[in-house]
């Protein structure tokens, strides 16, 4: 892969929170990112097949540090949380009753996390998610790198030996969720995701052939996508039942580097019966498009079909 190269360009083109409980001491490196994803019950549905009932969760998270991001005449104060080895930035919404509950969105930057560490995706974000009843999270890799890389590998590189092979990213993800849901009173409906080039990465070829039945919702794929690294999904993806309301949304531009990649993840997601929406960004290359805006377009598209 040769992400790497543009991570200098996604920054260009991109553009109260959680409780103040004591930080415990970080987890050792195995236990941070070698354990799986707690077990959970499946949730009951409605007529429609989306989850019934929320999450019940209170308390927030630890907050490691606090920052705040400007966007307009508006400013979004967040909480910088650790969880699995993942540094969460997370921006409450405004304007909920106490214990109401929320929606969760959850985006993942691309290889160098300059969204992330530069705060462009949560301001470019964040206002949407804070005034649509959303807690919003911006999720760094646990190498600091690329969330498709081992997280072994520490330095961002292009070489497909060090992929995330394994899916521990993908473990990683879900522990995220389970703790978002244990802090906050969450819907147990679908989850709006995000993902730029790397991050889109990983919830195609990791995260939704593990774990797309217990987390369903809409995905915001930028500038990236592949099909299962295992060859196959690990549950039914042709049962729409397990499906649930779960929508890709592949954006690309139709001379991006990776094209052949994102397609062949089109195609295979396509013929399982997933509904899917396509837009190509007519010239434009590697995410030389605003991907950042684009999720929260995504995000705003989804919430008003449901």
């Amino acid at each position: 892969m040769r992400r790497v190269l543009w991570a200098a360009l996604l920054l260009l083109l991109g553009g109260p929170a959680c409780s103040l409980k004591p930080v415990p001491p970080p987890a050792a490196p195995g236990d941070a990112h070698g354990s799986p994803a707690p077990a959970t019950a499946e949730p009951p549905r409605d007529e429609s097949g989306r989850s019934a009932g929320s999450s019940h969760g209170a308390g927030g998270l630890p907050c490691q540090r606090r920052g705040r991001v400007s966007s307009g005449e508006r400013a979004y104060a967040y909480c910088v949380a650790q969880v699995a080895g993942a540094e969460l930035k997370i921006i409450e919404p405004q304007g909920t009753a106490p214990g109401e509950p929320l929606r969760l969105a959850i985006y993942l930057h691309a290889d160098g996390a300059l969204a992330h560490d530069g705060d462009n995706a949560p301001r470019i974000q964040a206002p949407w998610t804070a005034s649509h009843r959303t807690l919003y999270v911006s999720a760094r890799a646990p190498n600091r790198c690329g969330w498709w890389l081992k997280p072994t590998v520490t330095r961002c590189n292009d070489d497909e030996r060090d992929r995330d092979g394994e899916g521990v990213n993908a473990g990683v993800l879900a522990r995220i969720i389970e703790a978002l849901r244990s802090g906050w009173n969450l819907d147990n409906g679908p989850i709006l995701y995000g993902g730029s080039s790397g991050g889109s990465v990983l919830l195609t070829s990791t995260f939704l052939p593990r774990y797309g039945d217990r987390y369903p919702g809409a995905f915001a794929l930028g500038c990236g996508g592949e099909m299962p690294w295992t060859g196959r999904l690990e549950w039914d993806g042709t049962n729409p039942e397990l499906r649930g309301p779960t929508k890709l949304f592949f954006t690309y531009g139709d001379r991006d580097d990776y094209l052949a990649d994102i397609r062949s993840s089109i195609v295979y997601y396509s013929r399982l019966g997933f509904p899917v929406d396509e837009k190509v960004v007519p010239d434009a290359g590697h995410c030389q498009f605003d991907h950042l805006g684009r999720t929260v377009e995504v995000w705003s598209r989804y919430v008003g079909e449901e």
